[in-house]
């Protein structure tokens, strides 16, 4: 399989067109018996998102605060959970700000986007748009640059694993030993790495620069007051994102369609049921409905729960629908039916191999 920036780059010479059909065609789900139901759900308000993305702040805020003030290093870990965690909804919100499903303006989604959940983790809405959407169109074929990643990287990739196997790729990645493969993909979607790309329009670049500014001056002045605690408060921040989130990030993007099986719409993408812990790690604004983004990507996060109940009453979906309850459910079946599928096409090679001789 080519690499990332194989892919990328054969895309945007233009010698892998952009209305290219993908190669592998599976049987799809009718969309047609959900029409209206879909068309409700996919109403934008921007107050909810202005909402949600002040929680976020708020939240994060607040564990800064009672980090600053306690100034104990139990306090520092536990503010890395919580920031770890709010850095993945900025992530998800970011995934919805890429689809137009913050705000129904075009021009405020993306400005509100950047400025408050992209730039802030290090990302570009406009820049993961055009490679997410890439995503959708090649799911899981060779044109698929989320998948290519995931195999280029291997170790998220190849399953299943031994015990000491498992084990030793959670370690590394709680750890942020393998932080530097994630640079495979997020090279593609970091402003300062592609601030001179057509793809990183003007008006993007003014307000990473305006944004950027700000920050550092903030530091500046937060320095001067008290250079100890602003420094440990940055290192608890991005010793976060380099861990724990690394973590989360990993387990989210392997449950998407790692070991689904892969012979219909509906079981080529998982959907997950998870836990009250696990929805507020590694699943918020309603990232773990990832069979039904995929279906209907213009419903927002916020409504997926919804859309997923009432998807449930339909037959076919109920039926076919890959749903795992929890990620360590993904990670039991990632363990199991990856080494059943192995068996099979081994079984499936040395029958093509007898009847060849």
């Amino acid at each position: 399989m080519r690499t990332v920036d194989q892919i990328l780059q054969e895309a945007a010479s233009q010698n892998n067109p952009t209305d290219a059909e993908p190669k592998r065609q599976l049987d799809r789900f009718s969309r047609k018996r959900h029409v209206e139901l879909v068309r409700s759900l996919s109403q934008v308000s921007g107050v909810r998102s202005t909402l949600y993305i002040g929680l976020q702040w708020a939240i994060m805020i607040g564990t800064m605060i009672i980090a600053a003030r306690v100034n104990h290093w139990a306090v520092y870990l536990g503010a890395m959970v919580v920031l770890a965690s709010r850095m993945q909804a900025f992530g998800v919100l970011m995934h919805d700000g890429a689809h137009y499903l913050l705000y129904k303006n075009r021009l405020v989604n993306d400005v509100v986007s950047d400025l408050f959940v992209a730039f802030p983790i290090g990302m570009s809405t406009t820049l993961y748009r055009k490679t997410h959407f890439r995503h959708h169109r090649y799911t899981n074929t060779e044109e698929d640059q989320d998948l290519a990643a995931q195999e280029e990287e291997h170790e998220w990739f190849e399953w299943p694993k031994t015990r000491l196997g498992l084990f030793w790729t959670l370690f590394r990645s709680v750890f942020g030993m393998n932080f530097l493969r994630g640079w495979i993909l997020y090279k593609h979607w970091a402003p300062w790495n592609n601030f001179r790309s057509p793809d990183f329009p003007p008006r993007c670049r003014v307000l990473y620069v305006l944004s950027t500014v700000c920050v550092y001056g903030f530091f500046a002045i937060a320095l001067k007051v008290d250079a100890r605690t602003t420094l440990i408060l940055i290192g608890v921040y991005m010793f976060a994102g380099m861990t724990l989130l690394n973590l989360i990030n990993r387990i989210r993007a392997t449950a998407e369609h790692l070991g689904t099986r892969g012979d219909h719409e509906l079981n080529d993408t998982r959907t997950v049921l998870p836990n009250l812990i696990e929805r507020m790690l590694i699943a918020p604004y309603g990232v773990n409905y990832h069979l039904e983004h995929h279906l209907f990507p213009s419903v927002p996060g916020y409504q997926l729960s919804k859309l997923h109940r009432e998807l449930m009453q339909d037959d076919e979906f109920r039926e076919r629908a890959h749903i795992t309850k929890g990620y360590t459910g993904v990670i039991q079946e990632l363990m199991q039916s990856q080494r059943e599928a192995n068996e099979a096409d081994a079984e499936k090679a040395d029958t093509e191999k007898v009847a060849a001789n």
